[in-house]
């Protein structure tokens, strides 16, 4: 099935046609705006043509406006088309977050292009299965960046027979028929007009990595341009702007690059995680917010009276489980944080917000985002009762179309089209939302289901230990066991011992107790910084065989 097919397939989809009475109402409340997002930029950046956008990066440093991006992005965008690029045509970018990742972005939404941002632990065989997946007619990357040298990547990809312009920024010796980005034509040029409407999908995200093949999450122009203004965090009171060290190709980058322009919102990006770069453009550009994974905030917040003397306006944690002694930690600080919960298929769920009670911050994912609707169902999915677990469902706004593949979408989706998250979640009597667990990390040991989350929440608690992760660990008795893998503090010493004793005295039932233990350096993580538990599985299945046959 080629792309046009599958496009064609979700607009005939069983769950698509169904949400029509709620993109109806999206409409008519103002969520969706009736326009493609190549235009609403261009009326918002006429409104506030002056936000800064930095692009932080030791390779790569730049600064600019919104209004100076845009009128760039023109010039690539005529660029693009007298290289052949024709509307419906799929563009790859594999760009870190640089003003050349940016550009071609918006460059795409100028031309109708189907954008396809590819997150950069994917190697060639990634790369080249999502090529082909999606018949990408031009692939971006740089030439190096960090460790990785694409000049190698583009050597080893294969058979991509639709692939045919290979844009690279920089200077480096390149295999094959490459076009520099410094040499493209970018004198203007009149660009065709659109057809393209705004229920239209223009962007295709791939999930990254936890699931053994990634799968295409299809956003319209409506869903993903509603996604930014909704995103619970507002332009600051004071004029100063938001570190957000968020990854290029994951959908967390994708709506940091869009925010300045959608939002108005000030932002200094990375293009990397890289401590000390972090501190030199945080003493450069004082940015008064922070966004960030916890392994991030909790650094920030080490280094908070260096970098933060007059104390934070607003840190936002996301895209991990979230110890509550992280917020407490925050608040203490006088850095109040504040969490999110979404996922690429819908991109921000529920999000909290500064001013709200310490309690709810600390222990809750927020509250629902304007538009967004949720039920908690249990195994047979029947709704259940207020701050019971059941898995979430939802819909609003900025959910995804569907996937690529419709195989996919129909266990994804329930039969009046809301989306099943495959998270478990509690709802309270106020509306705060707060995470569970994932289904499949719930461990059930001898019938009874443990939280994961639960016991990687008791674990970080213990002085010696930074960060915890927990996974069911295989047991011929008792079906599963808690199997913890933890990352110690520095200097830091721990027995399963010492974990028994700190279960005890925080009162935590006995069957909740890790009865395995692996110390780890560092963990195997997602671009955004997510513990990659699928590969902890393997290797506790790897450890679990040679338990059961030392020899």
């Amino acid at each position: 099935m080629n792309l046009k097919e599958a496009f064609a397939a979700l607009d005939a989809a069983p769950h698509w046609r169904r949400r029509a009475p709620y993109l109806d109402e999206w409409r008519r409340l103002g969520y969706h705006s009736g326009k493609l997002t190549g235009e609403l930029i261009a009326e918002r950046v006429r409104e506030r043509p002056d936000v800064p956008i930095i692009f932080g990066s030791r390779e790569r440093p730049s600064r600019t406006t919104a209004a100076e991006l845009l009128q760039q992005s023109y010039g690539v965008a005529a660029a693009l088309h007298r290289l052949g690029l024709r509307e419906g045509d799929v563009l790859v970018s594999q760009m870190p977050n640089w003003r050349e990742g940016s550009l071609t972005l918006l460059a795409a939404l100028h031309l109708g292009l189907v954008f396809v941002p590819m997150v950069h632990i994917y190697g060639p065989a990634e790369m080249a299965f999502i090529i082909n997946t999606v018949g990408a007619k031009a692939l971006v990357v740089p030439d190096r960046w960090k460790k990785i040298d694409y000049g190698a990547r583009i050597a080893a990809l294969g058979d991509v027979p639709t692939l045919e312009q290979v844009i690279v920024a920089g200077s480096e010796p390149m295999p094959g028929d490459i076009t520099r980005w410094d040499d493209l034509d970018r004198t203007d040029a009149d660009l065709p007009s659109l057809r393209a409407k705004p229920d239209d999908p223009w962007l295709i995200m791939f999930t990254s990595g936890t699931t053994s093949v990634p799968k295409g999450v299809v956003h319209t122009h409506h869903s993903f341009a509603a996604e930014v203004p909704l995103f619970p965090t507002e332009p600051s009171p004071t004029g100063s702007m938001k570190l957000l060290p968020l990854p290029a190709g994951h959908s967390a980058g994708v709506i940091a690059a869009l925010r300045p322009l959608l939002a108005g919102d000030a932002c200094l990006m990375m293009d990397a995680w890289d401590e000390q770069l972090a501190i030199e453009l945080i003493k450069r550009h004082r940015p008064d917010r922070a966004g960030g994974v916890p392994v991030i905030i909790s650094f920030l917040l080490h280094h908070a009276d260096e970098l933060f003397p007059h104390g934070l306006v607003q840190m936002s944690v996301g895209a991990a489980s979230v110890p509550s002694a992280l917020m407490e930690r925050a608040e203490k600080l006088g850095c109040p944080a504040t969490r999110t919960y979404g996922s690429t298929e819908h991109p921000t769920i529920s999000g909290a917000f500064p001013e709200d009670p310490f309690e709810k911050r600390a222990t809750t994912d927020g509250g629902l985002l304007p538009g967004v609707r949720v039920r908690l169902v249990d195994d047979d999915g029947r709704t259940v009762g207020t701050d019971v677990p059941g898995e979430i469902v939802s819909i609003g706004p900025e959910l995804f179309k569907g996937y690529l593949d419709p195989a996919h979408n129909e266990a994804a989706f329930a039969q009046d089209g809301w989306f099943h998250t495959g998270d478990i979640g509690q709802l309270d009597a106020e509306g705060y939302l707060r995470i569970v667990d994932r289904k499949k990390d719930i461990i059930i040991r001898g019938g009874e289901n443990i939280s994961s989350k639960e016991v990687e929440d008791t674990l970080v608690l213990h002085p010696g230990i930074a960060e915890a992760a927990v996974v069911a660990w295989p047991d011929p008795r008792m079906g599963e066991r808690v199997g913890a893998f933890v990352r110690l503090k520095e200097s830091a010493t721990l027995t399963i011992d010492d974990v028994a004793a700190h279960f005890r005295a925080a009162g935590i039932a006995r069957q909740k107790t890790p009865e395995r233990l692996v110390i780890v350096d560092d963990f195997p993580r997602t671009p955004a910084g997510k513990i990659l538990k699928t590969e902890l599985r393997e290797r506790v299945r790897s450890l679990a065989a040679q338990e059961k046959d030392p020899a």
